[in-house]
């Protein structure tokens, strides 16, 4: 049975920083329920949390079982918390509605960790997730989230990881999460696969490791064979989880213009910038000064007589010439004969 207070890890962090992957480790304890993002689950409140597992799905007797003891008039996280018989609970990247609603409660305590990622495999996952060209992958999303998520040492009520960091030191990181939470991580905790996860929310890829371990169908995703790959040699111990697919996918030409726009905020979060020659650095500020070339202006507004000529058409715009013409000349031939008659009676 839970203790009282129950404790919820609140995971923040960039889109595609490999939180998902985190939340199940994290969440690979017999004290611990990973949920993931929560808002998605937490949108099924009116409909008894119908297909809520992104693991099991419609057959998840986890989630049904909720459903039937859920009280809308009670803590959401509370009544989870004794449904699983957990007393940590593992989210990542509520939104403000979900914390102003849930995350407030007294008997709840808040157990902050923040993470960020290489802005270079950011940018690469912004891309390909949203289908936009890497150039505006950068300067129009990873160039903003630097100021969100500045670097900050540990301290007793926030903890902060690089994923790279995560990555090259998994034992020993889980075990720094451990001590935050006042929790022993088991030795087979990494293998988050073996264990039972109701995830409801998060990167399909990630979760197709879980349906994989238990023979569940899984539906063809984008991605799906790095992660076959990927589940294979960890099941063989010849590695560890490891996605660093950016370093393959970013030649020179992008790496330029993500440490034109981004350098001095990677550098930040402790990520070394890229070198580049001065042939290459003239070569891509000139492309990158033509992408930035302002559009031409655009011309005033005709004057309602250009505007009426113009919707005359050209035969009547000729009628109409030789008319001013036949106008103009005789505005002439009678000035000549003023001019004469004039001078005649002087």
């Amino acid at each position: 049975m839970r203790s009282s207070p129950v404790t919820v890890v609140q995971i923040s962090s960039p889109s595609y920083t490999g939180t998902t992957w985190l939340c199940l480790l994290l969440g690979s304890h017999e004290r611990a329920f990973t949920l993931g993002p929560p808002d998605r689950v937490w949108g099924l409140r009116d409909k008894n949390f119908e297909d809520a597992c992104r693991v099991h799905g419609r057959d998840c007797p986890f989630w049904t079982g909720f459903a039937r003891r859920y009280d809308p008039e009670s803590n959401f996280y509370l009544q989870l918390a004794e449904h699983a018989r957990r007393d940590i609970i593992v989210i990542n990247n509520p939104t403000p509605a979900h914390e102003q609603a849930e995350l407030r409660h007294p008997d709840l305590r808040i157990k902050p960790m923040r993470v960020v990622r290489d802005g270079r495999a950011l940018a690469c996952s912004f891309a390909r997730h949203l289908k936009i060209d890497l150039h505006d992958a950068i300067t129009q999303h990873v160039q903003t989230l630097f100021g969100h998520f500045p670097l900050e040492d540990d301290r007793d009520d926030l903890l902060f990881f690089r994923y790279e960091d995560f990555l090259a030191a998994q034992r020993r990181s889980l075990d720094r999460v451990g001590h935050f939470l006042g929790i022993e991580y088991p030795s087979d905790a990494l293998e988050y696969w073996k264990f039972d996860h109701h995830i409801t929310s998060g990167n399909a890829g990630t979760i197709a490791l879980l349906k994989f371990f238990q023979g569940l169908p899984v539906p063809n995703f984008k991605d799906r064979a790095f992660y076959e790959s990927q589940f294979e040699q960890m099941r063989q111990g010849q590695s560890a989880f490891d996605d660093q697919r950016w370093r393959e996918e970013l030649g020179r030409r992008e790496l330029y213009f993500f440490d034109r726009f981004c350098g001095r905020g990677n550098a930040a979060w402790g990520y070394a910038p890229d070198a580049f020659t001065t042939q290459e650095r003239e070569a891509f500020e000139a492309e990158l000064e033509g992408r930035s070339t302002p559009p031409a202006p655009t011309p005033p507004p005709d004057s309602p007589l250009v505007d009426l000529l113009r919707k005359l058409g050209r035969r009547r715009r000729r009628l109409l010439a030789a008319a001013a013409g036949l106008w103009a000349l005789s505005l002439a031939v009678t000035a000549a004969v003023v001019w004469m008659l004039t001078r005649g009676a002087a």
